[in-house]
Formats: C-alpha cells, structure tokens, sequence
C-alpha cells in the first residue's frame, strides 16, 4: 500500500473525487488549487475560523456508471464529510492531528468496501461536526446550484409568497421552509430574483428577513442590494435585525458608503446596551476584516465592551474571537498594547492579561 500523507492520498486510495467547501466564517468553495496548497501543507489553510479548518467534503466515487439509471444513483450516493480539523499557530493543518484523523477512518473504509466505508467513516468521530441548520441549508442550496440540480418545493414556496402583497403583520411566513430561502439567496446573482429579494428585505416578515439576510452572508450581493440593505441600517431599530443586516453585507467593501453608518450604528464610546452587543458580536464574528482594515471601528468596539459592566465577560469573548483571526489579530494586540486608550479600556486589557485564556463559545 501507498503511504498515506494527505487528505488526496486518502481520497485516490479509495478511487474517489472530492470537492471541498469551507463551512467556517462564510460557505466558500476551495479551488483544487488551494486544496492542494492546505492539504500538502504549502500554504496555511484560507479561510481559518476560530483556529480550525471546518470542511464540507463532498465524495463521488471515480468509477463510470455505464447506464443513465446506475450514474443517477451514484449522484444520490455522493457522500458528505463534515470535517473540523485543527490549525496550527501558523494557520496551516496540524498534520498530526490530520494524520491521526486519517489513521483513525482508514481501516473502516479498506474493510468494509468503498460505499459503506465512506459513508461510515465518521461515525463517532471527534473530527466530526454537524452544521446547525441555518448552515446546512445553505450550503445544501449552494451545493445544489454548483451541481445544477432543479430547485425543491421550498424554494416555489418561498417566490410564491413573495410575489404577494406582503405585510409585516401576515403570517404567512410560518408555513415557508428555512431551504427555499437558502436556495432564494443562493440565486442572487440572478436578476429575476433580485427584485424578490429586495422585496423580502423591505416588505417581508422580520423572521423572513432575518433568514434571508443570513443566507446572503455567503453571497457576493449586486451593489443595488448592497445599497438597501445599508439603508435598512439606518432606519431599523431593530438591534437583531440590525445585526442580521451586518451578516448579510459581510463579504462588502468597507467603503465610505458603508463605514459612516457603522460609525452611526456604533455610537458612544462610554455606553454599550445589550443591543449594543448583537451589533458587535456580529461584527465580530462575520465581519472581522473590517475591523481589521479600520482600527477606528476595533477601538470603539473595545472601548465599548470595556465599559460593560458584566465582568469583562463580553469583553474577553470578543478579544478570543478577533485574536485567533489573521486580520485582526496584530491591529487588536497594537490597540490593547498602546497608550492611546481610556483608563476603561487599560483596566480591562489588564484583567484579561490576568486571566486564564478562555475561547469562545
């Protein structure tokens, strides 16, 4: 036998193809360039979150079906892996780990067949995760639309209902399925159903448009649906709908279009509410090159959690999280190590650098 060095290895040795999506920040697919970079070790993995690598791997076996029926079912017996692997301080695979990860699934695959072995696999394994089901929508209406295949029942319930007359007050929404909105923002580069999705954002129910909006975060918007969703910045009071608002403008330029709202948005430095705190921690999470590219926005978000007063807790979470992000780590550790802070912020960057390192949850 071949000795097994890398994801690819693994995969050729089992005579199967595999496409790989990233599932962390946003739901990106990775090039077979860039697979082979990470995978190999070349480069550091490209889209790290929360210090891991969290892919989805999609495995159709090699083989030629040689009838229309037998290829159709190897479509419908493509195996998905959910894998959580660990980086390393440089943001590349910890090869032990992953060597370990390989270790542990070879032997299931080599003795009970390809097709049970690769579906089996990852049967109690701690490489293993499940998306919740926002993420599991979505990436199943992105998957979908890469692969071509017609759309389900969910999404012509989703255009039926938005091509009525919407009120915030119908609950018709109650009835629609969390994967026709996926696969609605899965199609956003489509003009036909821009105008739908503009719709849905100014018209449609606050749980519709909050689902949608998180959808769109794994999305390139038009600028024209950039532009509306800035304006519902503004005008919504809404923290949790101001927030689902930033999720959905995360892969945006930070342009002066879109910076003078987030300064807007932000306010005080010396007041933080919790629905302060939607606010941040979805910049936090989704939106961390921002901060990252503006040290003005990182200082006011620090200044403001350090002003809580709930024990640095909100504080300690959101230094963890924009810590471990390769693009704001060295503005953030610039800004709590410099002397241009308030006796606020100086008190709580001491209580951190004090404290055991907690991640967060």
């Amino acid at each position: 036998m071949n000795k097994i060095e890398s994801l690819s290895d693994l995969f050729n040795l089992v005579d199967c193809d595999v496409s790989y999506y990233d599932l962390g920040r946003n739901i990106t697919k990775i090039t077979p360039q860039q697979a082979i970079q990470f995978d190999r070790k070349q480069q550091a993995y490209p889209f790290p979150f929360r210090q891991h690598a969290w892919l989805a791997c999609l495995l159709k076996l090699k083989k030629s079906p040689s009838t229309a029926a037998a290829q159709k079912d190897a479509i419908d017996s493509s195996v998905i892996w959910f894998l959580k692997l660990p980086l390393d301080e440089a943001g590349c695979l910890n090869l032990g780990t992953r060597d370990h990860f390989i270790k542990s699934i070879v032997d299931k695959i080599l003795h009970k067949g390809e097709a049970a072995g690769l579906s089996e696999a990852l049967e109690d394994s701690p490489y293993a995760f499940k998306p919740d089901q926002e993420r599991m929508a979505s990436f199943h209406a992105i998957l979908g639309k890469d692969l071509h295949q017609t759309a389900s029942h969910y999404f012509d319930d989703v255009v039926q209902y938005l091509t009525s007359d919407l009120t915030k007050q119908d609950d018709r929404w109650q009835t629609l399925g969390l994967q026709g909105i996926a696969e609605l923002a899965a199609r956003v580069d489509e003009d036909k159903y821009q105008a739908l999705i503009q719709k849905a954002i100014q018209q449609a129910a606050n749980p519709v448009a909050s689902a949608l909006c998180h959808a769109l975060e794994h999305e390139i918007l038009p600028s024209q649906l950039q532009n509306t969703l800035i304006a519902q910045l503004q005008t919504e009071q809404d923290a949790l709908l101001q927030a689902s608002y930033l999720r959905a403008l995360s892969r945006a330029d930070l342009n002066d279009t879109l910076l003078l709202p987030l300064f807007g948005l932000l306010g005080s430095l010396t007041l933080c509410s919790d629905e302060d705190i939607h606010r941040m921690v979805a910049l936090a999470a989704k939106c961390p090159h921002w901060l990252g590219q503006n040290p003005q926005l990182l200082r006011i978000i620090m200044e403001k959690l350090a002003h809580r007063e709930d024990g640095y807790i909100a504080f300690k979470q959101i230094a963890a999280e924009l810590s471990q992000h390769p693009e704001t780590k060295q503005p953030l550790w610039a800004l709590l190590r410099g002397g241009h802070v308030s006796p606020k912020l100086a008190q709580a960057v001491s209580y951190l650098f004090t404290q055991t390192p907690k991640s967060v949850q």
